[in-house]
């Protein structure tokens, strides 16, 4: 913070108890921002560079120019939108004066649901983004109210890191529609009801609609965005791709499936055929087709049902049917020396076609919607994790490693390791826990710097404040992939990383972090916040 613009003028006691304008200043700036941000925050440090030399006839030491804040939130109360005063009926009282002193024009009544009046601070925030930025809203206001520091004289670490999490301003002027995970949620739920209405119209009952998205479970590096129809022409080519939200719809069970599974294949086709006639017929506005995409695998289902909504957004569903992980093994399993008398020989290019299908099966079926499920509380219990992960997929995508070579899912196991790390059993208030998204990406930085990836890592993703002993796991060599990720439902550790990162990749990414650590401890070392964002390597 530059404190050149900052008002000095410090009654003579304070002079005389802090034995300087600067120490009795910053006395002053310590004492008003806490009380201020109160229980937001556990602890409060003020910092400065050295006083530079001067000569022993000078009487006074060159004034500090530049101070740095650094707050220890509580993430209980740090990001809380009001601040309470004392109720109506005390408006003559000192602590009603007080407490429209310390914050000047800010402090209003209002009326809450309860029925009660009461002075209040409001802070509006229009996103999570936004409300993670209340903490240094407080102590820019108190700074430009009480010491007349205007809010261009502070800058924060914040600011760099969330630039590179928020779509250029011109192309989110083109977006005139409203995005972000709210409203994508939304518009899941409002698919979600439309299909349900369908039961009448469809011969087995939807049972469960699952999502499996990034987009749903706020870890996108970027918010979600719409596309409307009535938009897209005016958009640049490079602007009209929308990415789909992949979902997972559940019927009831039926003994009238097939017990073929290129037979089951076509019936999920037909499926997907009545239901976007049904859809288009009973919501006007709503576009669905039948994608079916390139497989040479006969086992493995490539078709999807795409919806696309009036507000904009695309969804791809796909059917699960519990019945096809047996049929599936029992082709597998053709070759043992016991068979059943309802096996049939499978040719060796079967097997392995149905291993394909199998393995593509379990990831999409079985451990997608568990691990969406996990990774949803997490964003819920910990306020920093969302912001961490988009970070750090920012990161590696920023060095081509996302996707190509890491799977979404991998980061997001990796990221929860600082929250839910397997040595303690963390919490919110847990003094390790990060609670802001810049903590929690230098410490996935550093841990990614150190990780020796020979060894398993073992994360403790989907126990709830339990300690439970890490498997015993015996790290797998792979060709694709070189990184073991083991959970409790995932003991082997390979699910999300069986196809990489591979041996080059997982080196490069190792060098990578090695270097965005330095750069993040020269930032802290130094207190310089401008190289923080070179962290990133954009």
């Amino acid at each position: 913070m530059d404190l050149s613009r900052a008002s000095r003028s410090q009654s003579a006691l304070a002079l005389v108890e802090h034995g300087s304008p600067d120490a009795a200043l910053l006395a002053s700036v310590a004492s008003i921002l806490r009380r201020g941000l109160g229980n937001r925050a556990k602890a409060i440090a003020i910092l400065q560079s050295g006083t530079p030399f001067r000569p022993l006839s000078s009487a006074q030491s060159p004034n500090t120019s530049t101070i740095y804040i650094g707050l220890i939130y509580d993430s209980a109360d740090a990001f809380r939108l009001v601040d309470h005063g004392p109720s109506a009926e005390n408006q003559d009282s000192d602590v009603a004066q007080e407490f429209r002193r310390l914050w000047g024009d800010r402090a209003e009544l209002r009326r809450f649901k309860d029925g009660r009046i009461a002075e209040s601070v409001v802070w509006e925030v229009a996103t999570s983004d936004e409300r993670a930025h209340i903490p240094v809203s407080v102590v820019q206001h108190l700074l430009q109210l009480h010491f007349g520091i205007p809010a261009e004289c502070l800058r924060t670490l914040q600011i760099p890191f969330d630039s590179v999490l928020r779509l250029p301003d011109d192309v989110r002027r083109l977006h005139r529609a409203a995005g972000g995970y709210k409203a994508a949620l939304t518009a899941f739920d409002d698919v979600v009801r439309n299909l349900k209405a369908l039961d009448e119209q469809l011969p087995l009952a939807l049972l469960n609609v699952n999502p499996i998205s990034e987009y749903l479970r706020y870890t996108s590096t970027f918010v979600p965005l719409p596309v409307p129809a009535s938009t897209i022409v005016a958009l640049p080519e490079s602007l009209r791709f929308l990415p789909t939200i992949p979902i997972i719809l559940g019927f009831e069970k039926s003994s009238k499936w097939p017990d073929d599974l290129k037979a089951i294949q076509k019936v999920k086709l037909a499926f997907f055929e009545n239901i976007a006639r049904s859809l288009m017929a009973s919501n006007p506005g709503l576009k669905a087709s039948v994608a079916i995409g390139h497989s040479s695998n006969p086992f493995q289902g490539h078709a999807q049902l795409e919806i696309f909504t009036a507000e904009g957004w695309a969804f791809s569903a796909s059917i699960w049917h519990d019945r096809e992980a047996t049929l599936l093994d029992r082709i597998i399993g053709s070759s043992k020396a016991v068979t059943l008398p309802s096996d049939k020989e499978h040719s060796v290019r079967e097997q392995r076609e149905a291993r394909a299908a199998r393995e593509v099966y379990t990831r999409t079926f079985i451990h997608s919607p568990r691990h969406h499920r996990a990774i949803a509380n997490l964003c819920h219990k910990y306020s920093a994790y969302s912001g961490t992960v988009r970070l750090v997929k920012r990161w590696l995508a920023a060095h081509w490693l996302l996707q190509t070579h890491v799977s979404e899912e991998a980061v997001e196991i990796i990221c929860a390791r600082p929250f839910v790390g397997g040595k303690q059993a963390s919490t919110e208030d847990a003094a390790t826990v990060p609670h802001s998204k810049e903590r929690g990406f230098a410490l996935v930085i550093e841990f990614l710097g150190d990780w020796k990836w020979e060894e398993p890592l073992f994360v403790p993703l989907y126990e709830d404040n339990t300690l439970v002993p890490a498997p015993e796991i015996v790290a797998m060599g792979a060709k694709q992939g070189v990184w073991t990720l083991s959970t409790a439902e995932d003991r082997a550790g390979r699910m999300w990383t069986s196809h990489g990162p591979d041996f080059v990749a997982a080196h490069r990414i190792h060098a990578l972090a090695k270097e965005a650590n330095k750069i993040i401890q020269e930032a802290e070392t130094d207190l310089d916040i401008k190289v923080s964002r070179q962290a990133l390597m954009l």
